[in-house]
């Protein structure tokens, strides 16, 4: 018998191990190559989903800037004011022949004006939306009421007895300047006002021992041109230093004041903004 029979003899003898060379079961191996390309398939689905994730998030944070971006340039803005005017060239209709806002007498129907002036709080809020060279354009509405303790049309005092309230909305110019922290401003406003300011006062008796009582309200269509500046102090607020008006009032319908009164407006505040 040779040596190759005796090697046969040996391995037939043998009983043939599970083990591979290296000690791993037979067959792993083919196993984990079978298996490697799902799981690479997984890891692929699972790039493709963050990659799509990623992207939602860069598109997302896009608009988000944008949007961000033109709030600013398109500024909103609410202020809060006190404002004190001067209603003029209102009829004094006392039958005393003086008006208590007076500062001289008249004869009734002499053609003698006076002129009284309340004062109060105002607010409102504006929306900067065009650039026209150093300009900024926006819209501006606000709304306040105001009162006296005299009168420009009867001797009449007392705690409001002159009242107006107001609204306006109108078109505003803010103009750009070398100076950073300072933005003066123009705008033109129109609206309805509700006032008895050129209404006489009326009296519980007679008019030495009688109290007035509030004079009838008229309405009124109010123009007014106002011209101001704003001082920043803050990111998001700023002063503003002041604001100076001039218009007129003219009564809808019919009474027995005068059918219009001259307007001036000085008032101060403060703004607050998107912080830029």
């Amino acid at each position: 018998m040779g040596i190759m029979g005796l090697t046969r003899m040996i391995g037939c003898g043998r009983k043939k191990s599970s083990r591979g060379r290296l000690g791993f079961p037979r067959g792993w191996l083919k196993e984990k190559q079978r298996q490697a390309p799902a799981r690479s398939c997984g890891r692929a689905r699972l790039g493709r989903i963050g990659s799509m994730s990623f992207r939602k998030v860069l598109f997302f944070g896009a608009v988000l800037c944008f949007g961000i971006a033109g709030t600013a340039r398109a500024q909103f803005a609410a202020y809060g004011m006190y404002t004190a005017t001067d209603y003029s060239g209102i009829k004094c209709l006392d039958t005393l022949s003086y008006c208590s806002a007076g500062v001289g007498s008249g004869a009734v129907g002499s053609g003698y004006t006076d002129s009284v002036k309340p004062s109060g709080g105002f607010g409102g809020a504006y929306y900067d939306f065009k650039s026209i060279g150093p300009v900024r354009l926006g819209i501006d509405v606000r709304a306040g009421g105001l009162h006296a303790n005299k009168s420009a049309s009867s001797s009449a005092g007392g705690e409001g007895i002159s009242r107006s309230q107001t609204v306006l909305a109108g078109l505003r110019g803010s103009i750009h300047t070398p100076i950073s922290w300072l933005s003066p401003y123009a705008q033109v406003s129109a609206g309805w006002t509700r006032s008895n300011v050129t209404e006489p006062s009326q009296f519980s008796g007679t008019t030495i021992t009688g109290y007035p009582l509030q004079p009838p309200y008229d309405n009124f269509i109010q123009y007014e041109v106002f011209v101001g500046a704003d001082v920043h102090v803050l990111p998001f607020m700023d002063l503003r230093a002041v604001e100076l008006g001039i218009g007129n009032m003219n009564r809808v319908g019919s009474g027995s004041g005068s059918d219009s009164a001259g307007v001036k407006s000085i008032g101060t505040g403060l703004v607050f903004h998107l912080p830029h």
